[in-house]
């Protein structure tokens, strides 16, 4: 399915945290591991450093780091190939859509808050520019969820005025079982029900249900967890809305957005 992984990282813990799921991700597939990590600049100078040091103990931290998460990978009894790219912006989302576009990644995997710990309602803010225009799918994995053998069940939201189905189609093409599930009204069943059996036509190992309730956002990550998926699987807009940031603050399971 995947290619090329590209995983952006601060070397924090929460950003070690989502590189197990990309190393089983990438042990499936065969797909390279790129991990990329952008020194940060200032804004008013892009080439100026925000902690400025010499090249020769940033460039000693980094390769610390990229062997210790090659003998994470070593440890998962992965073959996977891994590869360290480091650039220097102001604006690390940017960066890593600029990156992602330039490695031609397929998928983007990515801490909701690498230097946030603080709960789990926090969506940082690089992660919500990855997601304001992604070039690829984006993984988004909340630091401290439950970690999964694979991807194997994923609930895919639909809704009456969904116009694309990258997401169901991403889905079927990773032959996982998937949850069409719509959030309705009772009185709009019979439509729902009419609506998804046509979506799901195309998907082989396709499950629909349809649940009422007033608040879509958190039936969907109620109906994750009690499924047990492994993901929710999202369309991407040009922004995320503030339901869709929702779903990924309070889920269980990690999002995928789906340009």
């Amino acid at each position: 399915m995947f290619r090329r992984i590209l995983i952006p990282t601060d070397f924090s813990t929460a950003s070690e945290w989502v590189f197990d799921d990309a190393v089983r991700i990438a042990a499936t597939s065969g797909a390279e591991i790129v991990i990329l990590h952008v020194r940060m600049t200032r804004n008013s100078q892009p080439g100026e450093l925000r902690f400025p040091a010499d090249p020769a103990i940033y460039e000693y931290a980094e390769q610390q780091e990229l062997e210790r998460l090659r003998e994470r990978v070593r440890r998962a009894n992965a073959s996977a190939a891994t590869r360290l790219i480091v650039r220097q912006a102001p604006d690390p989302g940017n960066e890593i859509c600029r990156t992602a576009r330039d490695e031609m990644a397929d998928l983007i995997v990515i801490a909701t808050h690498a230097r946030h710990h603080v709960a789990h309602l926090f969506v940082g803010s690089t992660t919500t520019a990855v997601l304001a225009e992604p070039p690829a799918p984006v993984l988004a994995i909340r630091y401290g969820i439950r970690k999964r053998a694979a991807l194997r069940r994923v609930v895919v939201p639909v809704h009456f005025q969904q116009t694309s189905h990258r997401a169901l189609d991403l889905a079927a093409r990773m032959q996982v079982e998937a949850h069409l599930i719509i959030v309705c009204d009772e009185k709009e069943t019979t439509g729902a029900e009419e609506l998804l059996r046509e979506v799901a036509a195309n998907v082989p190992r396709a499950i629909t249900r349809v649940l009422q309730g007033g608040d879509p956002e958190k039936e969907i990550v109620r109906y994750a967890a009690k499924s047990d998926a492994d993901a929710i699987f999202l369309n991407a807009g040009k922004e995320p809305t503030e339901k869709k940031l929702d779903i990924i603050r309070h889920a269980s399971v990690p999002v995928m957005v789906v340009p």
